[in-house]
């Protein structure tokens, strides 16, 4: 058996069910020591158990519809049942069961139900067992859906998209890629053709979103039984249905913990505050009496910076802040409330309702209601000082317009116009939603972006509604944050394990935000002057030992960041050595910190130089054992695994055989994470690093899932019967290769978006090669 610091692997070639706390305190904006400690609010874990969802099933396929100011939450059915199952929310975390919506015969097995309102009808599009497509319409979100076409056919998990110019699209499930089509109506799907998101193998679960002028898509696969179940994202800033670049920090939801493992099938919507974003999905645990895995409904908060969407997460098993209800909100109806409301005069005759609550100097505003009868126009206030000065989002029923009032002493002007979506019928329920801050205003109608004003900068004051005299508009659900462009962003806490974006800490001393600077389209924030610093309000999961990395450009080499967290600060330099040589970015070890668990402060601040932070990564390290053995693999199995995930900076040595003539490779894996074995997936089901010996050279490949790439190779010939010594050595992003005693390695590479933790293993089976033990070494 070895001895010392080694280890060997040898091997032949509605009522939610969480943990609720109230407490006080919120992140404060207050700096250095004068920053009150991190708290959280009301709290959830993750997964959900809900009442009534399907016995011996559980929630598969989740997707969230907002609507009037409330979420409803469809699943798959269990297969051979009939009917589709919902719940209703508030807040995204207490759902309330609200029966089977509908019960025709053709939702029997009804595969990833997802509901679009429209105009006054409810759409639901799914598929029954796997056997095409049909559309279901009610007149209410809980249903009765009656089913109104015949089978449309295409594969499942059929998913639409309306974009700010009113056209419809619809994604579906493939192999290799998801498919996407337009649509002339809500009944009818027009050929396709496959886009370029893909996870190597069938993928499916597609849903695209539109924010900030992206068009952000997330797409999931490859086996739902499968711990390798995942999700990925594309962004694309021209079309819904074009190329989608594929950021570098995808899988964004990932994990194969045996206890927490099969994460996929997501939805994105819009949180309560109208301007966070949350992220649905499930995950599996156990075995149901039939066989397959239960499947459980967890949600994790997104974030984006630019081009970039994150996922505070996943989170499992640890308290999570609830999202962020808003700063007011009602349904003030035909009586409005006199303790929320207030009535007032109108300069020229009319009615006028506002809030007695005003808003601050940045938020969001929402606003649903339906015109009957006499009325064919109303206002939604906002920016209200008084009956002279004010603005508002005008529904002008006469000319079919949304228009942009502003109400300067008594003169009112127009300061934009847009056509109302084609077919637009007022008497049906519309939704406007105000997005107003330092950099401009924007008016959404039914979700889509109608105006867009740079010049019309934020002003606070009151919201509420006017109407001409007579009129008896019905109001329903209104509300609005001081919360506006995704600035909630900043304020929520992040969990560690995870990563973190620069752009999202607060800022101590003058730091700069820039844009354009980074590979992915994210913005970076640069330290540049003394008293330049970050600070984020983080949630760590469990007591350890985490390895702290941030990613910086290559003109922070040499400059000095102090880095403050769990009461322990540390100085770091960051040594030009560190640096990928040819990359413009690097992401590099800060070093190891002692952390509890439990809500706190993360601070970077700069010491010496210009430092330029694309954002931060922290996760829980495991110290190498003094010595482990595992017995050998199974034959058959391509790839094999040992060791822990948590193993940082470690040296592996090894003995390669080459037998007889050989076509076929053999390699080790080094660093690997999220591990799978599943028939249904791409090969290569892992995160990390591939050595491969081939006839006449090694190749260094980096491996994340379907996304592998040979990324270094040297001259490396064997001749049968020949053995040789080999020494891997794993030290901050770098890898080095050494054969036999050599001082010198033969073959090096420095991955500027390194896995910087992982186990080992080995890659491929072969009669002609063999590779003895490894050995792993501090």
């Amino acid at each position: 058996m070895p001895t010392g610091k080694t280890w060997t692997l040898f091997c032949a070639a509605g009522l939610l069910v969480a943990a609720i706390a109230f407490v006080s305190l919120q992140p404060s904006e207050k700096k250095g020591e004068d920053r009150m400690a991190v708290t959280l609010r009301q709290t959830y874990e993750n997964p959900f158990v809900l009442d009534r969802e399907w016995e011996d099933y559980g929630i598969g396929d989740p997707y969230v519809l907002r609507y009037d100011g409330k979420y409803y939450l469809y699943c798959s059915t269990k297969d051979r049942r009939v009917g589709v199952k919902a719940w209703s929310s508030d807040d995204l975390v207490n759902w309330r069961y609200e029966g089977l919506v509908t019960e025709e015969p053709v939702s029997e097995g009804a595969y990833a139900p997802e509901v679009v309102y429209w105009n006054g009808s409810f759409y639901m599009y799914t598929s029954p067992a796997g056997k095409g497509h049909y559309v279901l319409q009610s007149d209410k979100p809980t249903g009765p859906f009656v089913k109104k076409t015949d089978n449309l056919g295409l594969t499942i998990d059929g998913s639409v998209f309306i974009d700010d110019d009113g056209k419809w699209y619809f994604t579906h499930a493939k192999f290799g890629g998801i498919m996407a089509s337009p649509m002339s109506s809500p009944y009818t799907i027009e050929p396709g053709k496959q886009l370029n998101a893909s996870l190597g193998h069938w993928t499916e679960g597609s849903m695209i979103i539109k924010r900030n002028g992206r068009y952000f898509i997330t797409y999931t696969g490859n086996h739902v039984f499968s711990k390798g179940y995942r999700v990925n994202y594309g962004v694309n800033r021209e079309s819904p249905i074009g190329t989608y670049a594929i950021p570098e920090n995808n899988p964004i939801l990932i994990s194969t913990a045996n206890d927490f493992n099969g994460l996929g099938h997501s939805a994105t919507v819009m949180g309560p505050d109208m301007d966070s974003y949350y992220i649905v999905y499930h995950s599996l645990v156990g075995r149901s009496a039939e066989g397959p895995p239960v499947r459980r409904l967890n949600l994790d908060r997104l974030v984006f910076n630019g081009d970039k969407m994150s996922v505070l997460g996943p989170t499992h098993g640890t308290p999570q802040e609830v999202p962020e209800l808003p700063v007011f909100r009602d349904s003030p109806g035909a009586a409005p409330s006199a303790d929320r409301w207030e009535r007032a005069g109108r300069n020229g005759g009319g009615d006028v309702l506002l809030a007695r609550t005003g808003t601050e100097g940045r938020y969001t505003a929402e606003y649903n209601f339906r015109l009957g009868g006499s009325a064919s126009s109303l206002d939604a206030l906002f920016a209200y000082g008084d009956s002279a000065n004010y603005r508002a989002a005008r529904v002008n029923g006469a000319a079919m317009e949304l228009e942009l009032i502003e109400s300067a002493n008594g003169s009112e002007t127009v300061a934009a116009a847009r056509p109302l979506p084609e077919g637009t019928d007022l008497t049906k329920l519309h939704t406007i939603r105000i997005e107003s801050d330092a950099a401009g205003t924007k008016l959404f109608w039914d979700g889509l972006l109608r105006i867009e004003q740079d010049g019309v900068a934020a002003k606070p004051g009151r919201i509420g509604y006017a109407w001409p005299q007579g009129a008896k508009p019905e109001l329903r659900y209104t509300a609005f944050s001081n919360e506006a462009g995704g600035s909630s962003d900043r304020k929520a806490i992040k969990p560690l394990p995870g990563a973190v974006e620069a752009v999202h800490g607060s800022h101590d001393g003058n730091p700069a935000v820039r844009s354009g600077m980074t590979p992915d389209g994210s913005d970076a924030v640069v330290l540049s002057k003394k008293g330049d610093g970050l600070s984020f309000p983080v949630n760590v999961r469990q007591d350890g030992d985490y390895l702290l990395s941030v990613n910086v450009s290559k003109a922070s080499a040499g400059s000095t960041l102090a880095v403050e967290i769990g009461g322990a600060e540390k100085k770091i330099r960051l040594d030009a050595s560190l640096f990928a040589g040819d990359a413009d970015w690097t992401k590099v070890p800060l070093g190891i910190f002692a952390l509890k668990q439990g809500p706190q402060w993360l601070t970077l601040r700069r010491e010496k130089g210009e430092i330029a932070l694309r954002y931060i990564e922290a996760n829980v390290t495991s110290p190498v054992p003094e010595q482990s053995a595992v017995k050998p693999a199974s034959v058959g199995i391509f790839n094999r695994f040992g060791g822990d995930p948590g193993w940082t900076d470690y040296t592996v040595s090894f003995d390669v055989t080459l037998k007889e003539a050989a076509t076929e490779e053999i390699g080790v894996l080094l660093r690997t994470s999220n591990e799978s074995e599943f028939r249904d997936q791409v090969k290569d089901a892992f995160m990390g690093y591939a050595l491969a010996f081939r006839s006449g050279k090694v190749v260094l490949s980096r491996v994340s899932y379907e996304n592998a790439a040979e990324k270094t190779s040297a001259p490396l010939t064997f001749t049968p019967g020949q053995t040789r010594r080999m020494t891997v050595k794993l030290k901050g992003a770098s890898v080095a290769v050494f054969t036999g005693d050599g001082s010198e390695p033969i073959l090096q590479w420095t991955d500027p978006n390194a896995f910087l933790l992982g186990r080992v293993g080995l890659r491929g089976v072969s009669t002609a090669w063999t590779i003895s033990p490894l050995t792993v070494s501090k």
